[in-house]
């Protein structure tokens, strides 16, 4: 049982750090990854066999990342922004809880909408 346990653990996925030394290009590969995990989640939403680690995986990517940007968030630089910043990230949290125990795809859809606008916005500034 410990041995499983163990490979389990050691092939889990993990959140790779962008190698860049460039803040905004750092944040836009952290929205890639949260994007991407999001739709991994989507995708195996259905519980099966083959699904299920999938979904976990991805589920808890998801939420690390979105913990991860939340607590970034400076409220002392623009308060208007970063409460609306912290809004996003946690209706996206609250909807990726309650779709991975229901097993349906609901308000994540709109969550990746908002997170998708938030990253092509930090992609176009100069």
């Amino acid at each position: 049982m410990n041995n499983k346990i163990a490979n389990l653990y050691k092939n889990t996925d993990t959140i790779k750090a962008p190698q860049t030394d460039n803040p905004r290009a750092m944040l836009i590969t952290i929205f890639d990854e949260l994007l991407n995990s999001i739709n991994a989640f989507q995708s195996n939403i259905i519980p099966s066999s083959d699904t299920f680690r999938k979904k976990s995986s991805s589920f808890s990517k998801a939420l690390t990342i979105l913990y991860t940007l939340q607590g970034s968030i400076d409220f002392e630089k623009d308060l208007g922004v970063a409460k609306s910043l912290f809004q996003i990230y946690e209706y996206t949290r609250v909807a990726l809880i309650e779709e991975f125990k229901s097993c349906k795809i609901d308000r994540s859809l709109k969550a990746v909408n908002a997170l998708s606008e938030i990253r092509e916005s930090w992609s176009s500034i100069d």
